[in-house]
């Protein structure tokens, strides 16, 4: 039976600003183009005939030329391996685009407008794709095909968003229906940044593999690709992880902590039991549970400060609460009493839990308030 192996990659956004990190943000950018690095590397070492990057493999049309030397650099040192690249939405063709500098590799194939296709004869592949012309496309770059009735095996490299039926969208909207008459094997979706499983219309496998490596904290957990076989009529494809580090958000239960220093000892003791070997290599935004004594507030910049060197990026919010029997202090006949007796009528009037989590939070900051003085400290 005719298969060919292949890695499925799409939105490194090689060359972008992540100012999000702060002072990490230089070192990130380098890390990104080692992430890649690493995925060119895998080509060699699995023996893969065909990678497929399904778009935004750059930022914008403005990035560096020395980015784009590197980029094609590594593929050069591929040449057994075909590149197939479908230009996006970031990194769409124009006059100044990366695509359209020289020296690009004899084993790379740049998609130009309109669904177009090359042929792996002595693998009896055909390897379809197209190219984002401007920011956007609001037509679907994928036209009605009748299954192909053949052996070849037909795979597709496309930069799309998918959609329901008679839904719309700026960037390539393609729908599962669109797909079950494709007539592809395999269709290698980029532009959504999170992974889907392998999906299935018709007789067409499709899938997201999402970017390869966090570049925010609305990018959480294992990044990587997809690798494996494909063949006439359906695909073996792996999820395997390539980034270098994770971005995550990690709920602490600190409760019963007195100071920042034992707060941080239990951030620390936590990560390490979750993530291991691993632990100092991540980006993280611990959110800090628990209930604490109303003499203690949490400073987070101070605790944070003593976790710096304990983590490659850490920041955390927050969001603890007051150690105390509710239902005993609203039977005080005092002004606590009647703040907490109205806090929680008002907590119970509340039509949504995002609603009702702001009046618990009003509830314990105010509960302090009683106590000792209030500062609000987040980093």
């Amino acid at each position: 039976m005719n298969q060919i192996k292949i890695l499925h990659c799409a939105d490194l956004h090689l060359g972008a600003e992540l100012t999000s990190i702060g002072n990490a943000a230089r070192q990130r950018r380098e890390e990104m183009l080692l992430t890649f690095d690493r995925i060119v590397s895998l080509c060699r070492e699995e023996k893969v005939e065909l990678l497929l990057i399904a778009g935004d493999l750059f930022e914008s049309s403005g990035v560096d030329i020395g980015v784009i030397h590197s980029v094609q650099k590594s593929l050069s040192e591929i040449p057994d391996t075909i590149v197939a690249i479908a230009p996006g939405n970031h990194d769409y063709l124009s006059a100044d685009s990366p695509y359209f500098e020289e020296d690009w590799p004899e084993n790379v194939h740049i998609y130009q407008a309109g669904l177009t296709s090359f042929d792996l004869p002595e693998k009896g592949v055909r390897v379809w794709g197209t190219a984002f012309t401007g920011t956007y496309v609001t037509e679907t770059l994928l036209p009605e095909r009748s299954i192909s009735e053949d052996d070849t095996i037909q795979i597709c490299v496309m930069h799309g968003d998918l959609v329901a039926e008679n839904q719309t969208s700026n960037y390539n909207p393609v729908s599962p229906v669109q797909i079950r008459f494709s007539g592809f094997d395999y269709l290698a979706l980029g532009h959504i940044h999170k992974r889907t499983e392998i999906l299935k219309s018709g007789a067409t496998a499709y899938a997201y593999c999402g970017c390869p490596e966090g570049r925010g904290f609305d990018e959480l957990g294992e990044k990587g690709v997809y690798i494996g076989t494909v063949y006439k009529g359906g695909v073996d494809l792996s999820f395997l992880p390539v980034c270098r580090r994770m971005n995550l958000e990690e709920p602490v239960d600190i409760s019963g902590a007195v100071s920042n220093n034992e707060a941080a000892e239990i951030v620390l003791r936590t990560l390490r039991q979750r993530y291991g070997a691993r632990c100092a290599e991540n980006l993280y935004k611990v959110i800090l549970k628990g209930a604490l004594d109303a003499s203690y507030t949490p400073d987070c910049a101070a605790i944070a400060m003593r976790l710096e060197k304990e983590f490659y990026y850490i920041k955390l919010k927050d969001k603890t609460h007051v150690q105390a029997d509710l239902s005993e202090l609203a039977k005080e006949n005092s002004l606590k009493g009647i703040f907490v007796r109205k806090m929680l009528e008002k907590i119970d009037e509340c039509k949504s839990e995002e609603q009702a989590s702001r009046c618990k939070r009003a509830l314990y900051i105010g509960l302090k308030a009683f106590d000792s003085e209030v500062t609000l400290h987040e980093n």
